[in-house]
């Protein structure tokens, strides 16, 4: 396994770690100033959607070279990539934004975060069963064939699924933002 893809996995873990306690029905408080977890939170989202956005950017740009080095490189990038600003974005959101929820009356009762919540995590289900492992097969299949030679074609069908699920995986959270900044009356 890639070192990139462990880093991601330990990553996931702490994740998960911030959200078993939401599960268990934890009420997060708020330890410092208000403002001090809404700007970590502005700068969480930031890394994170500007990397999923930016990363995807780059890899069609990397794909329109057709050189196999560009690619074999983005494919190795958008791992480490995912390891130093999706993940820690990740990181910062859940850590910030459960205790920021219980100022408007927690997860549970506030339909609009409920929603948000549950779009961002569905597009975390999707990184996590279909992007990661995608990446790690781009890196797998791009790392025996030589600079000059042709990546396989397995390459490039999973680099087209891993569009098409990272367009879907990209969608989820921006709607989210929208959901967190206009704080619409759903339910």
């Amino acid at each position: 396994m890639h070192r990139s893809t462990k880093w991601l996995i330990g990553l996931i873990a702490l994740q998960a770690s911030i959200l078993i306690p939401l599960v268990l029905g934890h009420q997060y408080r708020l330890f410092l100033p208000y403002n001090w977890y809404k700007m970590l939170h502005i700068a969480g989202t930031v890394l994170f959607l500007g990397n999923i956005i930016v990363t995807a950017v780059w890899m069609v740009s990397a794909e329109r070279t057709r050189s196999t080095a560009v690619l074999r490189f983005g494919a190795q990038a958008v791992n480490w990539l995912d390891v130093f600003f999706t993940a820690p974005g990740v990181i910062l959101l859940l850590a910030t934004g459960l205790p920021l929820a219980s100022q408007w009356g927690g997860v549970a009762h506030t339909p609009w975060i409920q929603a948000a919540l549950a779009l961002f995590a569905l597009a975390g289900l999707i990184w996590m069963g279909l992007l990661i492992p995608d990446q790690h097969r781009m890196i797998k299949l791009s790392e025996p064939v030589g600079p000059d030679e042709p990546l396989p074609p397995a390459f490039f069908r999973c680099l087209h699924r891993w569009y098409l699920w990272g367009t879907v995986a990209t969608v989820l959270p921006l709607i989210s933002l929208f959901l967190m900044v206009l704080k619409p009356t759903l339910w």
